[in-house]
């Protein structure tokens, strides 16, 4: 009988391992996939959740992304950063903030927290349905702001279809692809801003 029990217990070991394995790599390969393009365009839903507290918060946004590069446009804000300086617009407000990037905090690009879970990682399948699988990543180095992502993965194509992620203070954050364009062709001073395009605009440089 003990024998039976321990071989049990190793091959289910074994059948974790793989599924881990498996896990980590569709997930890598997702990551290098995104990385690979010139540039992405994407379109997107972000829901903020925070059951305790009954908050659910959910919002369209809109994004381009090119290396260090990128401009998004989500929660009435405009922010355009071409690498080294970030530009913030408030509609609100009608403020325009100058920040320079904090290269501390992955250069504060979008794509960030999945470019951090990339190395010493462990990658679970939670879910699957045919090609589409559900995978759970933490950080084996310990984040302090941030539990777990959960991504969901269509393998066939590695492409990220959406990306749930848990902080430590119990918000849930969800962003829902439903527009992805790659490779555009886009002019020089496409991430650059332009005090024109916001002539009300007060601008405060906080560099």
């Amino acid at each position: 009988m003990k024998k039976h029990i321990l071989l049990t217990i190793s091959l289910l070991a074994l059948l974790f391992n793989a599924n881990a394995q498996k896990a980590e790599s569709i997930f890598k390969s997702a990551v290098d996939k995104l990385k690979s393009y010139d540039n992405i365009e994407i379109v997107f839903d972000y829901n903020m959740i925070n059951t305790e507290a009954g908050i659910y918060e959910t919002m369209e946004g809109f994004g381009v992304l090119q290396g260090d590069a990128y401009k998004l446009r989500i929660m009435g804000q405009d922010i355009i950063c071409d690498g080294n300086t970030t530009w913030t617009y408030n509609a609100d407000a009608e403020e325009v903030m100058i920040s320079d990037v904090d290269r501390t905090d992955g250069g504060g690009t979008p794509l960030a927290i999945i470019e951090e879970y990339y190395d010493n990682i462990t990658a679970k399948i939670i879910h699957e349905a045919g090609d589409v699988k559900k995978i759970e990543v933490k950080s084996l180095a310990g984040d302090e702001n941030i539990d777990r992502i959960i991504v969901t993965i269509n393998a066939k194509t590695s492409e990220i279809k959406n990306l749930h992620v848990f902080d430590k203070n119990k918000n849930e954050f969800v962003y829902v692809i439903n527009k992805f364009v790659t490779n555009q062709k886009l002019p020089a001073d496409f991430f650059t801003f332009k005090e024109s395009d916001y002539p009300d605009a007060e601008i405060i440089d906080m560099r």
